[in-house]
């Protein structure tokens, strides 16, 4: 089985542009069963004025729409804001499925509301645990005890750990990140897939970074930092023993 991280850059507001970039990219995905993409794909990370901005919740929905037709065949996640819940939703073959946020930072509270509906995405034998952005982050006081939305997910019997983020760049921030999720991995003794927004280097916003991790909770596969890529990755390499990291750090 062959998943495509598309880590892409999401460009707040323009939803006409993103949806193209987003059809795109996943034509370029070659035989994959299944095409992820960053939180907030569709609108990008706006302002809450924008968010809350008359029928622009309706424009990325209708985006949405577009993008199911025109990638039909090709089995897609995707960010986008869908009434008011920050979701991921999957779509293929007329079939669509929404994934909502739970744990809303605070900026997200003035916009979003959270979900604790608990639901998985299967395609063929795998089930996949979909979480967004700070989904994934530790909600409990004590560091050494990480409590989130996964432990909510896994008496489903997931076999993959998905997350889409918007994460930013910063000092160190790539090394955090990387353990964080490598974090995630150790409790669950399950991979894990992470796809990032990204923008150039020179902007000092996303820095993409999108990775994936096996069993042993090291970094198998990776996109560049600051770099839209397109990324085929057969889940084979899940199942890697590799000791190191197959990601290098940034320097800003």
């Amino acid at each position: 089985m062959k998943i495509t991280l598309a880590q892409i850059c999401c460009v707040a507001c323009d939803v006409e542009g993103n949806a193209a970039k987003i059809i795109e990219a996943a034509h370029k995905a070659k035989a994959s069963s299944l095409v992820i993409f960053p939180e907030l794909a569709v609108s990008g990370v706006c302002s809450a004025e924008t968010f809350k901005s008359p029928g622009f919740i309706d424009k990325c929905e209708m985006a949405l729409d577009k993008i199911a037709a025109e990638c039909d065949t090709v089995p897609v996640l995707v960010g986008c804001p869908v009434g008011k819940f920050n979701a991921a939703v999957f779509m293929f073959q007329g079939q669509r499925k929404v994934f909502k946020k739970k744990q809303l930072s605070a900026l997200e509270q003035d916009v979003f509301v959270p979900s604790d509906e608990d639901a998985v995405l299967q395609i063929g034998c795998h089930k996949y645990a979909v979480t967004i952005g700070s989904d994934l982050a530790n909600t409990n006081d004590d560091v050494f005890l990480l409590k989130n939305r996964v432990d909510e997910l896994m008496p489903l019997g997931v076999d993959v750990i998905i997350n889409i983020g918007a994460d930013k760049c910063g000092a160190n921030r790539s090394r955090t990140r990387r353990d964080e999720l490598r974090h995630n991995v150790l409790k669950t003794e399950r991979p894990l897939v992470f796809v990032n927004n990204v923008a150039p280097k020179k902007e000092a916003s996303f820095d993409g970074g999108s990775m994936i991790f096996g069993y042993e909770s090291y970094v198998v596969a990776s996109a560049p930092f600051f770099e839209e890529a397109v990324m085929d990755v057969n889940l084979e390499c899940l199942i890697s023993m590799r000791h190191e990291d197959m990601q290098q750090d940034y320097v800003l």
